[in-house]
């Protein structure tokens, strides 16, 4: 993935898309103007504005194997669905505090959790929740992970966080020089965020060196950034935002 072949309307008629995230079947959109949960073919084709709908104001899509989980901002609870759209539970999670981003992996779902400067964590279940399972986060909005590390985006700092799956070996300051950084993604190679500010989208090697703030331009006030596993493409929010 080199950046180039940018396409910045792939996916159109979002009401106000706040995230984002990719499986090998599809692409996933937090939108949180009309409070549903978006999908789409990763050609943008069959696109499904109310593929899950009775969302709070959702910020953050994650999806691991067959669910599909979201934040509800407006409720401070994590959602989870089937990938299929089915078995919705709203307050899959709760007790967060203005939740925004979130992430699914083998080792759990994290939350960033934007009204106490915290990253969340529990089980796949939704057991042993941790609402403070990293601190000192400064405004944290995007949340990724990956077998080692799980990262955040710090907007009122303007860095990317990173640490170790058990919260341990915590860096605030893994990544600097962002631009209102909105949201981060991971594959095996880079990582990725959106700059909300400079309309751009940033990338960086896993061990935060050779930063490109700027590897994608003219984006619109970008919030969620995704990469298509095992294809080497990366997305966008819908409508280039």
């Amino acid at each position: 993935m080199d950046g180039t072949n940018v396409t910045q309307t792939l996916v159109t008629g979002a009401s106000n898309p706040a995230g984002m995230a990719a499986d090998t079947s599809a692409i996933y959109w937090a939108d949180n103007g009309s409070h549903t949960i978006g999908r789409a073919d990763h050609d943008g084709q069959d696109v499904d504005q109310d593929f899950i709908t009775g969302a709070s104001g959702p910020r953050g899509v994650a999806v691991r194997k067959h669910r599909v989980y979201w934040t509800n901002g407006g409720t401070g609870t994590v959602g989870r669905a089937r990938l299929d759209g089915r078995d919705v539970d709203q307050d899959f999670i709760t007790g967060a505090a203005s939740p925004f981003g979130i992430a699914a992996g083998a080792a759990g779902v994290y939350w960033s959790n934007a009204g106490t400067g915290t990253i969340g964590r529990a089980d796949l279940n939704g057991k042993d929740v941790e609402q403070a399972f990293i601190t000192g986060a400064a405004g944290p909005r995007g949340v990724a992970v990956d077998k080692h590390h799980v990262y955040w985006t710090n907007s009122s700092t303007n860095t990317i966080g990173r640490a170790d799956l058990d919260g341990r070996n915590v860096d605030q300051n893994f990544i600097v020089g962002a631009s209102g950084p909105a949201n981060v993604a991971v594959d095996a190679q880079h990582v990725y965020w959106a700059n909300a500010v400079s309309g751009t989208i940033g990338r960086a090697d896993l061990d935060g060196q050779d930063v490109d703030q700027a590897f994608i331009t003219g984006a619109a006030g970008p919030r969620g950034v995704a990469v298509v596993p095992g294809k080497g493409h990366g997305r966008k929010d819908p409508h280039g935002r």
